[in-house]
């Protein structure tokens, strides 16, 4: 019983391993930036213009980010007029739509997004790539958007995908924000960085404010 135990956990051990190996030996494309300053909690940065695949979907948090995902990935994976591959990118950018506050300058938490909600879920597109020679997609729920250069304060964590992870550090990077005497532009950017198979405590995420 014991040698069966200890065979257990040897294979799971190694199958950990190769989850966690496999996640961070692909160096994906990410959106370009320089650091303009470093805050007690938070980092400003500078972000060149780069191109995205955006679907909208509706759900809470984490049935959009899903039904998202499969979307737009479906587009990469070959789902597109020319069948090709397009290499994947990170982070998968989720917002929240709101009519009332898309145009509103004040920085505003977003209602409790636990309940069915409009998202915007996004990959951007390799650099190699200009709009007109994207791949066209077959599936007519995904666009392109041309991202504008622009200032973003970011809060990075690690940590589960919930609800309360993601507001705690949203709360830290409003108060930092008004701290800095910042001000908003839009909703906050959710970004995560590793697949759902990635441990909890080895993932990356991120949420982006741009500001003025």
């Amino acid at each position: 019983m014991f040698k069966l135990a200890q065979s257990k956990e040897i294979v799971f051990s190694f199958f950990l391993f190769l989850i966690v190996v496999g996640d961070f030996a692909v160096a994906f494309e990410e959106p370009r930036y320089s650091i303009i300053s470093k805050l007690e909690k938070i980092e400003l940065r500078q972000y060149q213009d780069y191109l995205v695949a955006e679907t909208t979907v509706v759900g809470n948090r984490d049935e959009a980010g899903s039904t998202g995902f499969k979307i737009l990935a479906g587009y990469i994976f070959g789902g597109n007029k020319g069948n090709d591959n397009i290499s994947m990118t990170a982070p998968v950018i989720q917002l929240q739509i709101d009519p009332t506050q898309i145009k509103s300058t004040t920085l505003v938490q977003s209602a409790d997004t636990s309940e069915k909600q409009n998202w915007i879920v996004q990959f951007m597109m390799p650099s190699k790539y200009q709009l007109e020679t994207l791949p066209k997609p077959k599936d007519s729920r995904i666009l392109f958007k041309h991202i504008q250069p622009r200032k973003i304060a970011a809060i990075t964590y690690s940590g589960r995908w919930t609800e309360s992870n993601y507001h705690e550090h949203l709360d830290i990077l409003i108060k930092e924000m008004q701290k800095a005497k910042l001000t908003a532009k839009g909703l906050p950017l959710w970004a995560r960085y590793n697949s759902p198979f990635t441990p909890w405590f080895l993932r990356k995420n991120e949420i982006f404010m741009e500001f003025e």
